[in-house]
């Protein structure tokens, strides 16, 4: 399972369009030292060809593979948006868990939260928490 730490976590986020959400997880991953700047084009990309969209209100933004070059280490920070976001399609995303990874290491991270998807109850649940150490707590049960 992976180790959400308080660092890594981003409550009470607001963006008008998963454009904006995306944005704000491409800032977080570059100022925590994972990605290097033009990593947001990368993550944009992704979107475009195929929805990050995972299922239960979760979102799982990553970048295209031709821009794996922008990776400096795999690292992931994770966004709880308690009002939700569109992402298109009638999808609605509370939580967003950003990665950043080399070759296919993004599928490790996402087996990691597989535990999530189809639980709309923890995703609920997330979307609500209001302190991180209530967001970790829910997020390790997954």
């Amino acid at each position: 399972m992976l180790k959400l730490t308080e660092d890594a976590l981003h409550l009470q986020c607001r963006a008008g369009n998963k454009s904006e959400a995306i944005e704000i997880a491409a800032h977080a991953l570059e100022q925590a030292g994972y990605v290097k700047p033009g990593f947001l084009h990368g993550m944009l990309a992704r979107e475009k060809s195929i929805s990050t969209y995972i299922g239960a209100g979760i979102a799982f933004p990553h970048c295209a593979k031709e821009n794996l070059d922008l990776v400096i280490k795999t690292g992931f920070q994770v966004f709880q948006f308690p009002n939700g976001v569109s992402w298109g399609a009638g999808k609605v995303v509370f939580v967003v868990v950003a990665v950043a990874a080399t070759e296919n290491e993004h599928i490790q991270v996402l087996a990691n939260i597989a535990d999530l998807l189809g639980d709309e109850v923890k995703t609920t649940l997330l979307a609500n928490a209001k302190t991180k150490h209530e967001f970790i707590a829910q997020f390790e049960k997954a």
